[in-house]
């Protein structure tokens, strides 16, 4: 399995090999069940609460920690390629998916810009993964890249579960 990032100075890249096909990678993406099984952060507990997956659609998704708190995201689709590209704003939400501030105490800017790049060579597929804060003050995108060590172990964990759940397959 590679996987790897680097700490640009305009964008956070993460890239990661699966073992599988990028159609079954892609679609990974595409429907709540499969989002239900593996999406989100590997200390919560994740659950669709919509999928309208076209460009202009949005992902909904709950996020419950052990602890009993509760926290919202959303997707907000933008150039969707099947099975090559897949392009989304992300953002913590509320219950009704209007963006809201991250739960955290630092300045992190409101929407997060994604871009990921679908490859396959010898029936492994890599996904180039780039984010990029999004109408952000320098004081936003200098936190944002101050969390890029917790991002790149936040998208292992996420990418660790999509592993799991392609190999189940």
């Amino acid at each position: 399995m590679l996987a790897h990032s680097t700490n640009e100075k305009k964008a956070f890249v993460y890239v990661r090999e699966f073992d599988a096909p990028k159609e079954l990678v892609f679609n990974a993406f595409s429907t709540a069940e499969a989002l239900n099984a593996w999406w989100g952060p590997v200390e919560t507990r994740n659950s669709v609460i919509k999928l309208d997956f076209r460009p202009g659609g949005i992902f909904h998704f709950k996020m419950e920690a052990p602890g009993g708190g509760v926290s919202y995201g959303r997707f907000l689709f933008g150039n969707i390629q099947p099975h090559d590209l897949l392009e989304f704003t992300n953002a913590f939400a509320d219950e009704q998916a209007r963006v809201v501030k991250a739960p955290f105490d630092i300045p992190l800017p409101l929407e997060i810009f994604y871009r990921l790049i679908f490859t396959e060579q010898n029936g492994k597929t890599t996904i180039t993964l780039t984010g990029q804060p999004v109408n952000a003050s320098p004081e936003e995108t200098a936190a944002f890249h101050s969390i890029n060590d917790g991002m790149e172990q936040g998208f292992g964990g996420t990418f660790d579960k999509l592993a799991a759940y392609l190999g189940g397959m």
